[in-house]
C-alpha cells in the first residue's frame, strides 16, 4: 500500500459500518439547507438508515451557486454525529446548468470563479477534517477570458495546466492553511477515456491531493448519454487504484436512469465492491429518502450490502489480464469494458506492467512514445502481447517490427465465422453470429502470420484473431468491430479464441456467449455473473488441477470433469466460486 499522505486516511479506513467495507451517503447542498426540523428529518432519514448501515455522511456546502452557511453545516454535522455517523464535507465546482449545453464548470480565468473555489475550500476545511470534491472538478468553460488565456495551447493542455495551478495555489494551499490536518479528496468521474480533455490527470492530481475517489456509475448503457458498459463499475475502480495505491478511498454511484431495472442499480454496487472498494458512497440523500421514484432502492441496496459482506472477506486480491492504459491515452473508448462483458477479467495498469506474462494493449497504449521498446523487451523475455486492430492502426509502420499485419481502409460485413484446430494452418467450422458485424479488413502475410479465428466473406475470409512468434514470446491481434458492442455478437467459438489468447494465465475461463462477467482473485476464488436476459448453461474451463468447485453462497460443491464444469446461471445472480485443487 502506498504511504499515506495524511494519518487521518489510515484512521478512517479502520472504521467500517459493515465488516468488510464502509457505506456513506452524499448530501448535496440543497438537501443540507432543507434540513430545518431535525425531528422531521430524522423520520425521513430512517428510510435509509433502517435499511443501510451508514458509516459516514458527506455534507456539501456549495453547488451551482447555492451555499450552505457555517451554522447550518454545524447543525447538520451535529445531527449525524449524534447518531454515531462520521461526517465529511463536500463541494461541487459547478456553476449551474445552461439551457443550451447542460452543466458548466466554474470559470477559473475569472476572479469570481477562483474566489468561489477558495471560499468553498476554506469553509469545508474550517468545519470538517476531511472533504471531497464531487466529480464536477472539471473544466469546460470556453468564454472569451479562457480563450485568451489558452493562447496557442490545445484545450487539453490549457485545462491541465490550469487545473494544476488552481489545485496547488487555491485548493491545497487554502485547505492546509485553514486546517493543516485536513484530508482533501478528489473524486474522479467514470468517464476516464477523456479525462485530459477537461483537465483531469491521473498522474498529476493524485500527487497533489491527499486521496482520491472513484465514480462507478454505469446506469443504462444503451439508452443513456454516457453509454457505459456495466463492467466499467469494476474496471474503473481497479484502474484508479493503480493511480493511487492505498489512497483510492471508495466508489460512488447513484440511482439515476436505473428505474427501468432495479438490478442495474444494484450491479453498480456489486461490481464496486468486487473491485475491493474500501467504501461505497450512495448519491444522493435527497433522492433516496424523498423521491418516490427511488423508494425501493434503499431496501434493495441494504440487502445487497448484507449479501456481499457475507463473502467479501473470503476474496483475495483482484487479478486479471494485465491491461496497460497510459495517462491521457485515447482510442477505442471503453473497449476494456466491452471485453469485460465478454467474460475477460482485467487488472488495469497506469504504468506499463513489465513483470506480467500476458499484456493487453488497446489503441490508447500506442500513445506511449516508448511502447515499441517495452513490447520488444517483454516478448524477448517470453511474454505474450495481445493488441487490438486499433493499436495496429495507431502505431502504423512501427508495428511491422513485430508482425506482418497492416490496417487497411476496407471493411467487411460479416455474420459467419471459423476457428482453427491446428494453430492457424487451416480454419474450420462455420459458426453463426447473432447479427451482422462490420469489421476492418487487416492485411497480413500468410505463412508468416496465422489466423486463429476468421470471418467468412464471398470466396474469402477475414481475420478476427491473428498470432505469430516474436523472440521467446507471442504477439496476437484481436480485430475490433466498428461498433465495439458488436463484440457481443461474435459466436462463442470466436469469443473462446479471444479468451484463450488473453487468459493463458487465468485458472478459470468461460466457454459461452457474451454478457457473462468473470471476476478473479489471487486465492483461487472467482465470481461469475450473467447479464443475459435469460437463464443459460455455460461451461467453465479450469486450469491447474482444479478438481472441485464450491459455490459458497449456496454451499454446493460441483465436481470438475476433464477440466470443465457446466454451470446453469440465472440473470443478475452472483455465483461465488471457490476453486479447489
Amino acid at each position: 500500500m502506498e504511504k499515506m499522505k495524511n494519518k487521518s486516511i489510515a484512521e478512517r479506513l479502520a472504521k467500517t459500518s459493515y465488516n468488510n467495507f464502509n457505506v456513506s451517503v452524499y448530501c448535496p447542498v440543497q438537501n443540507v439547507k432543507d434540513i430545518t426540523d431535525l425531528d422531521e428529518f430524522d423520520r425521513k432519514f430512517r428510510l435509509l438508515s433502517d435499511n443501510v448501515k451508514i458509516g459516514r455522511v458527506y455534507i456539501e456546502c456549495y453547488r451551482g451557486n447555492v451555499w450552505a452557511d457555517k451554522e447550518q453545516l454545524l447543525k447538520v454535522k451535529g445531527y449525524f454525529e449524534s447518531k454515531g455517523i462520521a461526517t465529511s464535507g463536500g463541494l461541487t465546482t459547478c456553476a449551474g446548468e445552461t439551457k443550451e449545453e447542460g452543466f458548466i464548470s466554474l470559470c477559473y480565468s475569472r476572479p469570481e470563479g477562483r474566489e468561489a473555489l477558495r471560499r468553498a475550500v476554506a469553509l469545508n476545511a474550517e468545519v470538517f477534517d476531511e472533504f471531497i470534491f464531487d466529480d464536477f472538478y472539471f473544466l469546460n468553460c470556453r468564454c472569451a477570458e479562457c480563450i485568451a488565456q489558452k493562447g496557442d495551447r490545445t484545450w487539453s493542455r490549457f485545462r491541465l495546466d490550469q487545473k494544476r495551478e488552481i489545485t496547488e495555489e487555491i485548493v491545497m494551499k487554502t485547505a492546509k492553511e485553514v486546517n493543516p490536518d485536513v484530508n482533501v479528496i478528489v473524486k474522479f468521474p467514470q468517464w476516464y477515456e477523456v479525462f485530459n480533455e477537461t483537465g483531469y490527470d491521473l498522474k498529476m492530481e493524485p500527487s497533489l491531493f491527499d486521496s482520491i475517489y472513484t465514480g462507478t456509475e454505469t446506469r443504462n448503457p444503451t439508452y443513456a448519454a454516457q453509454h457505459l458498459p456495466k463492467y466499467l463499475s469494476y474496471f474503473v475502480m481497479r484502474y484508479l487504484e493503480s493511480a493511487a495505491p492505498g489512497r483510492n478511498l471508495g466508489g460512488w454511484f447513484d440511482p439515476y436512469e436505473c428505474t427501468y431495472n432495479l438490478t442495474s442499480y444494484l450491479e453498480q454496487g456489486y461490481l464496486t465492491l468486487y473491485a475491493k472498494a474500501r467504501e461505497v458512497t450512495l448519491f444522493c440523500l435527497g433522492s433516496l429518502i424523498a423521491d418516490t421514484s427511488f423508494r425501493l432502492f434503499a431496501p434493495a441496496a441494504g440487502e445487497m450490502f448484507r449479501e456481499v459482506d457475507e463473502y467479501l472477506g473470503q476474496l483475495g486480491n483482484p487479478t486479471g489480464v494485465a491491461a496497460y492504459r497510459p495517462v491521457n491515452a485515447r482510442g477505442e473508448d471503453n473497449l476494456h469494458n466491452y471485453l469485460g462483458m465478454c467474460g475477460i477479467p482485467f487488472e488495469p495498469y497506469i504504468d506499463y506492467p513489465e513483470q506480467e506474462k500476458v499484456i493487453f494493449l488497446a489503441e490508447g497504449a500506442a500513445d506511449d512514445d516508448g511502447i515499441v521498446g517495452k513490447m520488444k523487451k517483454s516478448m524477448l523475455e517470453g511474454a505474450s502481447i495481445v493488441v487490438t486492430s486499433g493499436f495496429v492502426r495507431k502505431l502504423g509502420d512501427a508495428f511491422q517490427e513485430f508482425m506482418n499485419v497492416k490496417y487497411s481502409a476496407r471493411k467487411a460485413l460479416v455474420s459467419e465465422y471459423a476457428d482453427t484446430r491446428d494453430n492457424g494452418v487451416t480454419v474450420s467450422g462455420k459458426y453463426a453470429g447473432t447479427k451482422p458485424v462490420l469489421i476492418p479488413q487487416m492485411e497480413f502475410c500468410t505463412n508468416d502470420v496465422w489466423e486463429l479465428a476468421a470471418a467468412y466473406g464471398t470466396d474469402n475470409n477475414f481475420p478476427v484473431v491473428l498470432r505469430c512468434s516474436y523472440g521467446k514470446g507471442k504477439i496476437s491481434v484481436i480485430i475490433i468491430p466498428d461498433d465495439m458492442g458488436d463484440l457481443y455478437h461474435y459466436p462463442a467459438q470466436v469469443l473462446n479464441v479471444i479468451r484463450r489468447v488473453l487468459m493463458q494465465e487465468m485458472p478459470v475461463s468461460v466457454d459461452g456467449p457474451a454478457m457473462v462477467q468473470v471476476f478473479a482473485y489471487d486465492n483461487d476464488m472467482a465470481i461469475v455473473r450473467s447479464d443475459l436476459p435469460y437463464t443459460e448453461q455455460i461451461t467453465l474451463k479450469m486450469e491447474g488441477g482444479i478438481s472441485v468447485v464450491k459455490e459458497i453462497v449456496k454451499n454446493v460443491e460441483y465436481p470438475v470433469q476433464d477440466g470443465k464444469l457446466c454451470l446453469p446461471i440465472v440473470p443478475g445472480v452472483n455465483y461465488v466460486l471457490q476453486l479447489k485443487r
